[in-house]
């Protein structure tokens, strides 16, 4: 009886244990589950893993080009604004140079100018004349032409009698002359320098009364002497209040 006791004790616990192992499988089988899972979960962290180093090594890679290719700009700039810099020394250095050379031209020139205006006449000096013919004439025809009538005769360089100006005083003067054409007769005159023609003025023919002008400035020396002559045609017009004029004057 006891021996039967104990067998269905044994038997009743083998039971459980069946029981017990029956849970301890299924829990098993369900941590088995849970490891691949996890497993699976690993190799996809692992991949993931993998790539990101990958994509770091790039951009790593990618950093060091771009940070290389920079580097170079840096220094081409570099280059570049050096050789800029010496190049605007160097053209500041030149325009330093030219302006020094200007200045020191202008003060030669100044010194020049100073000097001939010196020597040329004292600056206190003044001449001036204007001249002109009251009667018309129908048949003058050579020679100089003598404006009689003196308006303004500043310095007295102009003779009246003769119808020239002698220069009192070396300088640089302008001589200006209107001289009109009698009733178609056509007139042409020079302003001679010393017995030399400068410039010569014409009154058509074209038409009664027709005016010639001209100008000129002209370096003379003290004694200098200048006059309108005759080149052609004959005859010239005026009046009590003159229109064939002669005038000239000093300017420095």
């Amino acid at each position: 009886m006891t021996l039967k006791e104990n067998l269905e004790n044994v038997s009743n616990t083998l039971t459980d244990v069946k029981v017990e192992v029956r849970y301890l499988s299924i829990t098993v089988f369900g941590m088995n589950d849970d490891f691949k899972e996890i497993n699976e979960r690993f190799q996809e962290l692992e991949n993931s893993t993998k790539k990101i180093e990958t994509e770091v090594r790039m951009l790593d890679k990618n950093n060091a080009a771009t940070l290389s290719d920079l580097e170079k700009r840096h220094l081409t700039l570099i280059d570049d604004l050096k050789n800029t810099t010496s190049s605007l020394r160097a053209d500041f250095g030149d325009y330093e140079t030219n302006q020094l050379k200007i200045s020191a031209t202008i003060s030669s020139l100044e010194l020049f100018r100073i000097n001939q205006t010196l020597s040329k006449c004292d600056p206190k000096q003044k001449v001036a004349f204007t001249a002109g013919v009251t009667s018309y004439s129908s048949a003058w025809n050579s020679g100089t032409l003598i404006f009689n009538s003196v308006i303004l005769n500043v310095g007295n360089g102009y003779n009246p009698s003769t119808g020239v100006f002698t220069s009192p005083v070396t300088g640089t003067y302008v001589f200006y002359v209107t001289a009109v054409e009698y009733s178609k007769q056509y007139l042409m005159v020079d302003i001679v320098l010393n017995s030399v023609s400068k410039v010569k003025l014409l009154g058509d023919s074209e038409a009664a009364y027709q005016t010639g002008t001209n100008m000129v400035v002209l370096n003379l020396q003290k004694g200098d002497s200048v006059w309108v002559r005759h080149v052609s045609g004959k005859g010239y017009w005026s009046d009590s209040v003159p229109a064939t004029t002669f005038t000239g004057f000093l300017i420095g």
